[in-house]
């Protein structure tokens, strides 16, 4: 958030006893001889960060043992590319084992991915492998694949699915989504999340009247058994909550408790005055039985940037020296 990365701790424990929530910054992770960088979009695996900057550069971050490397670009990187950081061995701990998947576009706007490669400290095009739709949230990785909410491109009839690229394989595939998903235009957004090491996570909010008054509902689903290779999705929604229209603008992200059934939030919206544009940053408490801003921060500057979540656990997974930054 703003730009930078930092720890928090959340106090959930005392929920079913009524207890209020909590939220306490416990520090702010800085890259190393980078401190000056702005992040713009981060993604998260085994403990690795792969962060974009606000100037289009990409590094791959360890912040358990301070080690990073600049990945330089086979072309020139755009603030639009869509990365995923994985590992095409899950059982491995090398860097090696360690991929970076680009969507971007080429010349002639048609769209390309690529693999970056730590065995090879290189970039290589996947020939006839695209996503082919429009990737709709912040993927997420788990295991060896990474996970995004996306739908069929204009041309082709609407369609929503569960995006997977398996990086064993450097493949994509569409997965199912929930039975009773609602796929109607009142969503307001869609996001995918993760469940410790073996389950996939998926928050809806949409927007529904009752006698008039406007809300909005929050449906998240898990799935049912632990991911498994080449299979398909099976879900279970474990909770339902409906909220007065202003308390949540957007979820851009969520981790979530499975067994107390509580989800932290975080949400941010952008409303314009006749005076100025205010940015507010939010990190939200919905559950059974808990209903709460924890965290409410308001910047009048806009740099949507906005508020991410991640369930990080440490790794000492060694990073080679980092190669010397080349403009391009």
């Amino acid at each position: 958030m703003n730009h930078e990365v930092n720890s928090i701790s959340v106090d959930i424990h005392g929920i079913p006893k009524g207890y209020s929530v909590s939220m306490d910054f416990t520090g702010t992770l800085t890259i190393p001889e980078g401190s000056d960088l702005e992040i713009f979009r981060i993604h998260h695996c085994n403990g690795l960060f792969l962060c974009a900057t606000m100037n289009c550069r990409l590094v791959v971050w360890n912040p358990c043992t301070g080690q990073i490397t600049w990945i330089i670009p086979r072309t020139r990187y755009d603030s639009d590319d869509i990365y995923a950081l994985g590992c095409g061995d899950d059982k491995s701990s090398s860097l090696h084992s360690y991929k970076i998947l680009r969507c971007c576009d080429d010349n002639q706007k048609k769209p390309v991915s690529e693999i970056y490669d730590f065995s090879s400290s290189s970039w290589r095009v996947l020939d006839g492998v695209t996503a082919n739709c429009f990737i709709e949230c912040n993927g997420v990785a788990l295991k060896e694949s990474a996970y995004w909410y996306a739908s069929d491109k204009r041309e082709t009839p609407k369609g929503k699915f569960i995006l997977r690229f398996d990086f064993a394989t450097e493949r994509f595939a569409r997965l199912c989504l929930p039975l009773n998903f609602q796929r109607d235009r009142d969503n307001k957004s869609v996001v995918v999340s993760v469940v410790g090491e073996e389950k996939l996570a998926l928050l809806q909010q949409f927007d529904h009247r009752v006698h008039g008054l406007k809300y909005s509902k929050i449906k998240i689903w898990v799935t049912d058994t632990k991911i498994g290779e080449g299979k398909d999705l099976s879900w279970s929604n474990i909770l339902v909550e409906e909220l007065a229209d202003d308390n949540l603008p957007s979820v851009t992200s969520f981790l979530l408790d499975e067994e107390k059934k509580v989800a932290v939030c975080s949400d941010a919206v952008c409303s314009d005055t006749d005076t100025e544009d205010e940015d507010r940053r939010r990190i939200y408490i919905v559950g059974e039985g808990v209903d709460e801003f924890v965290y409410d921060e308001v910047s009048t500057e806009t740099s949507h940037n906005w508020p991410f979540l991640v369930s990080y656990v440490p790794n000492l997974v060694h990073i080679e020296k980092d190669a010397p930054i080349v403009e391009v």
